[in-house]
């Protein structure tokens, strides 16, 4: 990223803070699957939380669970948590991968 490009998206970020109504979280459309490690993290910072978890027999509960059925046997899954409007995302990455390979969101005050 180009320093005129970090200075004009800080200054876009100044600005919406003095718009009322206006939140500092992302909305839970705002991340996507395919995205790169590196782009989640230029546009989102590092994430509340991570977690690795993997995948034995037995099914899974939570935001991953429509993922779950996707991923291998025997794979890990590295999970992503962000604070967004409304709730929590999870970003999926499988096997290292480099990329969002799936994404999963839990609305406000739901627990599994």
């Amino acid at each position: 990223m180009l320093y005129g490009d970090v200075v004009d998206r800080l200054l876009f970020i100044l600005a919406l803070s003095f718009v009322p109504g206006c939140s500092n979280y992302p909305g839970p459309g705002d991340f996507n699957v395919g995205a790169t490690r590196q782009e989640v993290l230029e546009s989102f910072g590092a994430p509340s939380s991570r977690q690795t978890f993997t995948k034995q027999d037995g099914a899974i509960w939570g935001p991953i669970e429509d993922f779950w059925m996707q991923v291998p046997l025997k794979s890990t899954v590295e999970v992503w948590s962000y604070e967004v409007k409304g709730g929590v995302v999870e970003l999926y990455f499988v096997d290292e991968s480099e990329r969002v390979q799936g994404k999963g969101f839990a609305p406000e005050g739901v627990d599994y």
